[in-house]
């Protein structure tokens, strides 16, 4: 017996069908992961959403249909929406966390160096995050859907309903916006390679 089609599912789903819910998560789960893990930038938080997510997914299921064949659109934007909090959240505890910032600790050696290096990818990670949070919905979504994603150009076509060329050049022009905001920002802070370097690392160069 071949595999249920989302929309049969979600439909069961709707009418409080436990069963239909959990092969959902076992269907797209790995991918929903996967988008979170890239647009949270950590795996513990990835995990917590995921969680989350698909308890949103169970609540709100009757506020859904599915359109086309796949689920995931509608998974990805709960995730963002339930990533998106967590990270306002977080920024909030950082403020707050302010003062305590001001304490220096003294570090040596490499422990020092290393720490000052994670530090500096967590800023390029924030700061790319950030950036494609403003892209034009547009651009964002494609964006979103081949880098967190890691959807193939042929599939996010499908699932956005738009061409093939379409979704090619929306997301050759997403990294064209990245790329001048990331020079824009290593001139006025002459921290010269930091956030370009950030955002050459996520080129997605599979062919579809």
């Amino acid at each position: 017996m071949g595999e249920a089609a989302d929309v049969t599912l979600w439909n069961r789903m709707r009418a409080g069908d436990l069963d239909a819910w959990g092969l959902l998560f076992d269907k797209h789960a790995q991918r929903v992961y996967r988008f979170c893990s890239r647009f949270l930038g950590s795996p513990q938080d990835a995990e917590d959403v995921l969680s989350e997510t698909f308890l949103e997914v169970w609540r709100s299921r009757r506020s859904f249909t599915v359109q086309g064949d796949s689920a995931l659109p509608i998974l990805l934007a709960i995730a963002r929406r339930v990533g998106q909090k967590r990270l306002r959240s977080a920024q909030r505890l950082t403020r707050n966390d302010a003062f305590a910032q001001t304490i220096a600790v003294p570090l040596v050696g490499d422990i020092a160096e290393q720490i000052a290096v994670e530090d500096e990818a967590g800023r390029r990670r924030d700061w790319l995050r950030q950036r494609v949070a403003e892209l034009p919905a547009q651009f964002r979504d494609v964006y979103e859907l081949v880098i967190y994603a890691e959807m193939p150009y042929g599939e996010v076509a499908r699932l956005l309903g738009v061409p093939l060329g379409t979704v090619k050049s929306r997301m050759a022009r997403a990294r064209r916006i990245l790329q001048m905001l990331a020079e824009e920002s290593v001139g006025e802070t002459c921290g010269v390679g930091s956030p370009i370097h950030s955002v050459r690392g996520q080129r997605h160069d599979q062919q579809h």
